[in-house]
C-alpha cells in the first residue's frame, strides 16, 4: 500500500477542522450581515444549553410521563394513555429512570439527566480519542497534540450531537454508546461491544439490525453477550410493567411505519420525497402534524429502507468484513433506513468519521477530498440551505444534505473495503 509518514495527517486535519468550523459558524454569519439578510440559525442556542447544563425534555417529559401514568394505573396499557407526546421506546428503556425512583432521586431526575447527558457529549469526544489512538499505534504512529486538538474542534462544532443535548433526547446517549462500542470493537473487545448493541436496541429498536448483522459475520461472542444483556433487560421490563405492556410495543412499531414528519430535520427518504414534492410541513414544525400518506412515497421509503437494508448487511467488505469499518457503515444504515431519521439521530456519525480518518484516510497520498465533503455535510447546521431553497422546485432536494452526507461515508467506506482487499491504493 502507498502510505505517507505517519505524523502526515496532523497538520492537514487541524487546518481543516479550523476551516470547516469558521466557514460555517463565523463566515455563514458575516455574510448575513454583510448583505443584511437578519441573523442565520446556527448551533448559539445549542452552545449555550450545553454550557449552562440545561436541556429540553424531548425524550425525558414522555419517558417519566409514562412511570407516572403507570404508577397511577397499574393496570391500564401505557402505550396507549392520552396525557402526553406518544412514548415511541420500548420500555426496557425506562428501566434507568426506575432505578433512579426507587434509589430516591425523582425530584432530581431532569437534572441528573441533564448531566448525564452533558457527560455523555463529552463521552462522544473521549472514546473517539481512543479510538484514534488504537487506530494510529497499530501502524506505529501515535496520536499528536494536533490531532486531539483537532477532533476536539470538530466535535465543538458537530451539530447532531449538540442539538440532541439541547433537545433533551436519548440520541444523546446512543452516539455516546456508539463511541464506546466501535472503541472496543476495534480493539477486540467484541463481547462488550455485544452489551452496548443491546443496550443502544432498547433505545432505537433499528439497530436490531446490528444483531442481525452480528450473525451474519459470525461474531459469536458479541451475539451471545447481546442477546443474554437484552434477555436480562426483557426479563426485568416483563416483570416490572407486565407482558401486556411490553408486547403493547409491537403494535406501536406497526403505526410508527404509516406515519412520520417531512420538516427538513427529518433526513431519511420520507422526508425527503415530502419536502421534494411539498407534502407536509418543511421549515415550520409542530410536534402532532403528520404528512399525509402518499401511497408512492411510503413505497418508495420501503424499497429504499430494504435496499439500504440490504447493502449493509450482504455486501462484500472482503478483508473488512467485520471490521470497525462494516460495523459503522451498517449502524449509519439502519438510521438512514428509518422513515424518521432526525438529524440528532446521526450523532454515530461522528466516531465512524474518525474510525475513517486515522485508521485509513491520514494515511493516504491524495488527500481525502470526498471524506472531507461527507464530514462537511454530516457534522454541521447549513441553515442557509434550508432558508433559501426550501421552496425551489428540484433544488429543495438539497434540504437532505446531512442525509446524503452519511450516505456518501458509507460509500467511502465500502470503496475502501474494495482496495483494501485487491491490495489497491486508498481512496477516500
Amino acid at each position: 500500500m502507498d502510505f505517507e509518514h505517519p505524523e502526515s495527517h496532523d497538520k492537514r486535519l487541524l487546518w481543516y477542522a479550523l476551516g470547516s468550523f469558521l466557514l460555517v459558524n463565523v463566515g455563514i454569519w458575516a455574510v448575513y450581515h454583510l448583505l443584511h439578510l437578519g441573523s442565520p440559525a446556527n448551533m448559539k442556542g445549542d452552545w449555550i444549553s450545553f454550557v449552562h447544563v440545561r436541556q429540553w425534555t424531548d425524550s425525558w417529559l414522555p419517558m417519566l410521563k409514562s412511570l407516572d401514568y403507570f404508577h397511577d394505573h397499574p393496570n391500564e396499557p401505557i402505550y396507549y394513555a392520552k396525557l402526553y407526546d406518544t412514548l415511541i421506546y420500548p420500555l426496557p428503556s425506562l428501566l434507568p429512570m426506575v432505578l433512579l425512583r426507587k434509589i430516591g432521586l425523582q425530584p432530581h431526575e431532569l437534572r441528573i439527566l441533564a448531566v448525564l447527558s452533558w457527560l455523555a457529549c463529552w463521552g462522544v469526544l473521549g472514546f473517539s480519542l481512543l479510538l484514534a489512538r488504537v487506530e494510529l499505534r497499530r501502524r506505529g504512529g501515535s496520536l499528536s497534540f494536533a490531532s486531539v486538538l483537532a477532533v476536539a474542534v470538530i466535535w465543538a462544532g458537530f451539530y447532531p450531537l449538540f442539538k440532541g443535548y439541547a433537545l433533551g433526547n436519548a440520541s444523546t446517549f446512543l452516539s455516546c454508546a456508539f463511541a464506546a462500542l466501535l472503541w472496543a470493537w476495534a480493539r477486540g473487545s467484541e463481547r462488550a461491544a455485544g452489551v452496548l448493541i443491546a443496550a443502544m436496541t432498547m433505545v432505537k429498536p433499528q439497530f436490531v439490525l446490528l444483531v442481525v448483522w452480528m450473525a451474519l459475520r459470525k461474531k459469536w461472542g458479541a451475539l451471545a453477550s447481546c442477546l443474554i444483556f437484552a434477555g436480562v433487560l426483557f426479563a426485568i421490563s416483563f416483570a416490572y410493567f407486565g407482558a401486556h405492556n411490553n408486547l403493547d410495543y409491537i403494535g406501536i412499531l406497526a403505526s410508527l411505519s404509516h406515519k412520520a414528519q417531512s420538516h427538513f430535520a427529518n433526513q431519511s427518504m420520507f422526508g425527503t420525497l415530502n419536502r421534494m414534492t411539498f407534502h407536509g410541513e418543511n421549515l415550520p414544525y409542530h410536534p402532532f402534524v403528520y404528512s399525509p400518506n402518499i401511497p408512492w412515497i411510503y413505497r418508495a421509503t420501503v424499497l429504499t429502507s430494504l435496499l439500504l437494508t440490504a447493502l449493509g448487511l450482504f455486501f462484500p467488505w472482503g478483508k473488512l468484513r467485520g471490521s470497525a469499518g462494516d460495523l459503522g457503515a451498517m449502524t449509519i444504515l439502519s438510521v438512514a433506513a428509518s422513515p424518521m431519521a432526525w438529524e440528532h439521530h446521526y450523532g454515530v456519525v461522528f466516531a465512524v468519521l474518525a474510525w475513517a480518518w486515522f485508521a485509513y484516510g491520514a494515511w493516504q497520498v491524495r488527500r481525502p477530498w470526498l471524506l472531507a465533503l461527507a464530514a462537511f455535510l454530516t457534522c454541521n447546521a447549513l441553515s442557509p440551505i434550508h432558508q433559501f431553497l426550501s421552496a425551489k422546485v428540484g433544488w429543495n432536494v438539497l434540504q437532505s444534505y446531512l442525509y446524503f452526507g452519511a450516505l456518501l461515508l458509507v460509500f467511502l467506506l465500502m470503496r475502501l473495503a474494495r482496495s483494501e482487499t485487491r491490495g489497491e491504493p486508498v481512496r477516500m
